[in-house]
């Protein structure tokens, strides 16, 4: 099921209507004049740099102006400006499609705002960040984003926003299957649109809580509150979701056998959608009467609107799909009877017959000749292959042995660590008990300040005890990574008293010791530092794995008190820079998003190396 209507920018654009990309060129031409004339100051010029980026409908003429922003801001040190651009360029990459460059310029947008403690442009860059997810189905993410902003914007922002981002998220929890969560943020938002009295939050809030209660059989409850967030839409002249929610109408009627009203509300959303050409909402349209009509044995109407589905999906995919038209003309032409088209049809056949044996003909006489030439060019692309096949071995030799020294290295670290342990628990250990046996043997006021003596021996093997612990708490060979953290996790909240949330969602295939234990060690530092420092009372800990683009992501999230990210390596602490090298020479990722009203997100995405030791 597609639906149009997630983001609430769509129902504010499509609400003030098709003149508002007109009207906004008309006024960045208007700008761009003010640009021509010479007693402008720096901080105009820079004012109208911002106003061209966020107003021109042209991404690159985005691009040109927000780049020419940051040049200035950064040349007159005006951080919101700075902000500004990266958001505006954020959003251009983004309609570009290249949404690597948009989540890079987004997230430095989001930093910029944090250190300079603006919370009204880190909302911004949070909901652009998530925005972006959601361009490429990347729902959970775009879900923490979404939290982070809606946590910002409870504490300093509006109600009208607050309700927008919640209409957002509900969407995001509806798309991975999270109903409650959906329907507890679509509650939450139709009042606050209730309060600010925006009828059309209301109305979207009503049409997309009805996408639940469809995907939860509720039909009934559904189908009305469809019909009246259509009715709510229509008093507002918004064509577009009147279109979108008279499609899934369409659908909802097909899915429970209801053909005639299905194919009336396909109908009438097809109508809407050709008054503002609408070209996804027409495709899908189009598809959906070519099969209700299918089903009522109507192979004329059928075929029709099967033609302008796929015009419609060329037009918009640029893919040529002509397999099902032709069943479905055969179709209407056995039913109607048609023979003077089946024998003209013959008739074509045996043209195309005759063209295709001609042009196969001068094909294989083209093909002989280049035969020969081609000959003598596998020669020379032979020996240049295997230049290449040489230089490559070379490459992966080299990665090979970069990847083995780090193995033995973290292999040597595990073997330390646990060697330590057990001497600590053997010997430190058993020297402090035979200390203790021994002292409990003296009569107490033998000895000055005998309590005292005893608490601190008492003491002494407890730190010992819970040192060796400490060491040697790690991966089993005999259980694994998973288990290890769930036992970590464990203890963090009998011992240090946290609301502590775990979950993960490893590979098909096992991963190899070598990797696992570097994943546990990253994880425990990245829980040490919030035991540190971060004062936090909840912490939540996810892996997540992906076996296509062998990928592991390592999320872990505080509401403590933030830290200052550091701008280089040579201004972080010795425990972040170790944990970033080594990230680093892994050939990961590592990203920090940290400030107090929200607390800490580190996220980290690592490939999973496949270590095997000698």
């Amino acid at each position: 099921m597609k639906l149009g209507s997630w983001i609430i920018l769509f129902f504010l654009t499509f609400f003030s209507g098709y003149n508002v990309l007109a009207q906004n060129q008309a006024r960045t031409d208007s700008l761009k004049l003010l640009l021509e004339k010479d007693a402008i100051s720096p901080d105009q010029r820079m004012m109208i740099y911002a106003n061209i980026a966020a107003l021109s409908p042209d991404p690159d003429e985005v691009l040109l102006y927000a780049d020419k922003l940051l040049k200035a801001a950064n040349e007159y040190e005006k951080p919101h400006y700075i902000i500004e651009a990266y958001q505006s360029k954020g959003v251009a990459y983004r309609l570009i499609g290249n949404l690597k460059l948009s989540l890079n310029n987004h997230f430095e947008a989001a930093e910029f705002a944090i250190r300079q403690k603006n919370n009204k442009l880190l909302t911004n860059a949070y909901l652009e960040i998530a925005n972006t997810y959601i361009a490429n189905n990347d729902y959970r993410n775009a879900i923490v984003y979404n939290n982070k902003a809606i946590t910002v914007i409870r504490q300093e922002g509006t109600q009208d926003k607050l309700a927008i981002s919640l209409l957002n998220t509900g969407f995001s929890y509806y798309k991975i299957n999270e109903f409650n969560h959906a329907l507890a943020l679509y509650d939450e938002a139709g009042r606050l649109f209730d309060n600010i009295n925006l009828k059309i939050g209301k109305a979207y809030t009503i049409g997309n809580r009805a996408l639940v209660y469809w995907k939860q059989k509720q039909y009934d409850i559904a189908e009305d509150d469809l019909i009246r967030a259509i009715g709510l839409l229509d008093k507002l002249g918004d064509t577009f979701g009147m279109a979108d929610y008279h499609n899934q109408l369409g659908r909802l009627f097909a899915e429970t056998g209801n053909i005639s009203e299905a194919i009336y509300h396909t109908e009438t959303a097809l109508q809407l959608a050709k008054s503002i050409n609408l070209k996804e909402q027409i495709r899908d349209a189009s598809q959906l009467l070519s099969e209700l009509f299918e089903q009522e044995n109507d192979f004329r109407k059928a075929y029709i609107f099967q033609k302008q589905y796929v015009i419609y999906k060329d037009s918009i995919e640029n893919s040529e799909t002509t397999k099902q038209i032709a069943n479905l003309r055969t179709d209407f032409e056995v039913s109607q009877k048609e023979k003077k088209i089946v024998l003209l049809e013959k008739r074509q056949l045996s043209n195309r017959i005759y063209i295709i044996v001609t042009v196969f003909l001068l094909l294989f006489a083209v093909l002989l000749s280049l035969y020969f030439r081609q000959l003598f060019k596998n020669s020379r692309l032979l020996s240049e292959n295997e230049r290449k096949q040489h230089d490559e071995n070379i490459r992966n030799l080299l990665v090979a042995q970069e990847t083995k020294t780090l193995q033995s290295m973290v292999q040597g670290q595990e073997s330390e660590r646990q060697r330590l342990a057990k001497d600590l628990h053997n010997h430190f250990g058993s020297l402090m008990a035979t200390i203790k046996v021994n002292l409990n043997r003296i009569e107490e006021k033998s000895i000055p300040n005998y309590q005292i003596l005893a608490t601190l021996v008492d003491q002494a093997c407890n730190d010992i005890r819970n040192l060796s612990h400490s060491l040697n708490i790690g991966i089993s060979e005999n259980f694994g990574l998973v288990p290890a953290l769930k036992e970590l996790t464990d203890h963090l909240k009998h011992v240090n008293g946290l609301e502590v949330e775990f979950t993960a969602a490893m590979c098909e295939e096992q991963m190899s010791s070598e990797n696992e234990i570097v994943v546990y060690r990253i994880v425990q530092e990245l829980v040490s530092n919030v035991l540190k420092h971060a004062e936090a009372t909840k912490l939540s800990i996810s892996l997540t794995c992906f076996d296509d683009d062998n990928l592991i992501n390592i999320l872990v999230q505080d509401n403590g008190k933030g830290f200052e990210i550091p701008e280089s390596e040579n201004n972080s602490g010795m425990g972040l820079k170790s944990l970033t090298k080594i990230i680093g020479e892994l050939h990961g990722e590592i990203r920090f998003d940290s400030n107090p009203a929200s607390g800490t997100t580190i996220n980290i995405d690592m490939p999973i190396i496949k270590m095997t030791l000698n």
